[in-house]
């Protein structure tokens, strides 16, 4: 098994701009990743970020290479099997926030545990702690309109 939580390994995607062009945003990436590293990406903008993201996350698919996450390749995996591992396995904070607005805090923090099968109890009590983690305990049950641009950021 992998020491790596997520493996590129010669990543490659380009986009058909037309019949006879396509435009090469990924070439040969290699990247890993462990469980609990930070790692940044940055490059101008067009450079491939959120592609390479969408790709790692597997969102995306790729021309060629593959991508590996927690030790399982996932490059010719079934979209039922990639829908269970980015539920179970990969996280994603977006610029924008994409918070329910009818929703507080809490139920935001909840509803990915609810839709993995965990009980409202024990999704309530893990939704408290993560809120109380990142500073928003006394936020909790407050809609997105009601939290500042940070504080949704947090939420999501």
């Amino acid at each position: 098994m992998s020491e790596f939580n997520l493996e590129l390994h010669e990543v490659t995607k380009s986009y058909k701009m037309s019949k006879i062009h396509d435009l090469p945003v990924l070439q040969n990436i290699n990247m890993f990743v462990q469980r609990g590293e930070m790692v940044s990406l940055v490059g101008p903008s067009g450079a491939g970020k959120s592609t390479l993201l969408h790709i790692a996350g597997l969102l995306d698919n790729l021309d060629s290479g593959e991508v590996v996450i927690c030790g399982r390749s996932m490059t010719q995996s079934s979209e039922k099997l990639r829908t269970i591992t980015r539920r179970d396995e990969v996280g994603f904070v977006y610029q924008f926030h994409h918070l329910i607005t009818e929703f507080t805090a809490l139920e935001n923090v909840m509803l990915p545990q609810l839709t993995a099968g965990k009980i409202s109890a024990e999704a309530g009590i893990f939704a408290k702690e993560l809120l109380n983690e990142v500073g928003l305990s006394d936020r909790m049950f407050h809609k997105p309109a009601e939290l500042s641009g940070g504080e949704k950021q947090r939420v999501a």
